[in-house]
């Protein structure tokens, strides 16, 4: 279990808020039970920041394309997807 927590930590901080991609086209919405690239995920350490609550035990909030999303614990899978953040 320690070493999934690690790996899906890992992969939550290295990720950006908002990737622009390099054609320029505008990102799409993730999807609830994908599990996206490490590079696209960027853990939300504040939830209060954002407007959200307390995490949810099992599951992290993240941004993923521009959205804020809830993201398992271990899995790295997307729970739910909350709403885009503005521009």
């Amino acid at each position: 279990m320690d070493r999934i927590l690690r790996r899906l930590s890992s992969a939550l901080l290295i990720g950006a808020c908002a990737l622009v991609p390099q054609d320029g086209f505008a990102q799409q919405r993730p999807t609830v039970g994908e599990v996206p690239a490490p590079e696209q995920v960027r853990q939300i350490d504040k939830p209060g920041a954002v407007g959200l609550g307390p995490q949810l035990p099992g599951s992290v909030y993240a941004v993923v394309s521009g959205h804020l999303v809830r993201i398992q614990i271990g899995s790295g899978k997307i729970l739910s997807i909350l709403r885009p953040l503005p521009d």
